[in-house]
């Protein structure tokens, strides 16, 4: 046992990262919807980019670093955590 890594000793948490990505999805999703999108639909312009467009794409950038962000704490804690039998796992 002491070979293994012990889940609570992984940095952050496994779970609390699991759940902040879903987390991330359903807000992602919320604000991608078409009512919520319709909130920003206004005639006017910032910097010569429609405001509908320019909420879609911030939301989309948001998100996309989002995901990077939260997705290297998961790609280093498979990284660490090795199978107990590797012949098992073909």
């Amino acid at each position: 046992m002491s070979d293994k890594i012990k889940p609570e000793n992984l940095r952050p948490p496994r779970r609390k990262t699991l759940d902040r990505s879903i987390i991330l999805l359903i807000v992602g999703a919320v604000l991608l919807m078409p009512p919520i999108i319709g909130i920003s639909l206004v005639d006017s312009k910032f910097g010569g980019i429609p405001i509908p467009v320019l909420y879609v794409f911030l939301i989309w950038a948001v998100l996309i670093v989002s995901a990077a962000i939260l997705s290297r704490p998961l790609r280093d804690n498979d990284r660490d955590v090795q199978p107990s039998n590797p012949e098992n796992n073909l």
